[in-house]
């Protein structure tokens, strides 16, 4: 029998965030910042949808679309606007992200 391989047209990115930033409008912004600084205008107009903020503010998960991905994660590590980001883990498939870091697990809020 044939082994069928599940196609996505997203990818997801885990990012730090350093100072931690709670606000998913000043991310999304920084992520815009380094894509035209890297790539130019056109390329800061890549849909990124910012799927979850921890709740201290030090860690984010985003989706973009599978063809932009190596350029967000190129642009976020070169960027020079605050908060600085650095990617953490990448993965097509988005339950590959939810590992324990620490004491917590992606998604619940430490106590």
């Amino acid at each position: 029998m044939p082994q069928r391989t599940l196609s996505s047209n997203y990818h997801y990115i885990k990012l730090a965030i350093t100072p931690p930033c709670k606000d998913a409008i000043t991310l999304r912004k920084s992520i815009q910042g380094g894509l035209s600084q890297s790539f130019g205008l056109t390329s800061a107009n890549i849909y990124v949808d910012i799927l979850w903020v921890a709740s201290e503010g030090a860690e984010t998960v985003i989706r973009v679309s599978s063809n932009e991905a190596p350029k967000v994660m190129a642009a976020v590590v070169t960027s020079t606007d605050s908060p600085n980001l650095s990617v953490i883990k990448d993965s097509p498939f988005l339950p590959s992200l939810c590992v324990t870091t620490g004491n917590r697990n992606l998604g619940q809020s430490s106590t």
